[in-house]
């Protein structure tokens, strides 16, 4: 299995002029504690104030109340109470929030995973439209996976959106859809 991923080009080796943007899993060794995790998922949500004084008025560890947050929203979409609730937090008023820190901050990086990732949600919106009456069956797993996938595409981590956006990119060029970006 190993030998097939190494055969395998990763989406940065794909196009070496998006080598800066996008970088392959590091090979950083994995948690090995609970502690570990959380700070480790700290780390990751180091750029949202919010959650860290809300965490410190709480008196746990930012990771904590990260892995608390997601269990919360998991559970409530498995039971179906509060879809609609989770939806909005995970998939608009974070997202929101964060797009609009990365503008006010001008970080153009941070920018480009958000516009990417409300481009996917509103595609995903209108697929959903198109072919809820084939998924109607599915409802009970459907909306927790639909929140993975959501939180997947903006997790500092993965950056998902970009993945996807790249990828979507990448095969509309070679059909003739899209222009290839020329150099400055």
């Amino acid at each position: 299995m190993d030998t097939i991923q190494e055969q395998r080009p990763t989406q940065a080796q794909a196009t070496p002029e998006k080598q800066s943007e996008i970088k392959p899993p590091s090979k950083e060794q994995q948690p090995q504690t609970i502690e570990e995790i959380f700070v480790r998922i700290a780390n990751d949500f180091q750029d949202v104030p919010p959650l860290h004084s809300l965490a410190k008025k709480l008196n746990v560890h930012p990771g904590q109340l990260v892995l608390v947050i997601i269990m919360v929203a998991f559970a409530l979409t498995v039971v179906g109470e509060g879809n609609i609730l989770v939806r909005i937090l995970i998939g608009i008023l974070y997202p929101a929030y964060m797009s609009a820190q990365a503008i006010k901050h001008k970080q153009e990086d941070k920018a480009k995973l958000w516009l990417s990732y409300w481009m996917l949600i509103l595609s995903s919106s209108l697929i959903d439209r198109l072919v809820w009456f084939f998924l109607h069956d599915l409802q009970p797993l459907y909306y927790p996976v639909k929140n993975m996938f959501t939180i997947w595409l903006y997790y500092p981590r993965t950056r998902g959106a970009l993945i996807v956006q790249d990828y979507l990119t990448s095969k509309f060029i070679m059909m003739g859809i899209l222009d290839k970006a020329k150099k400055e």
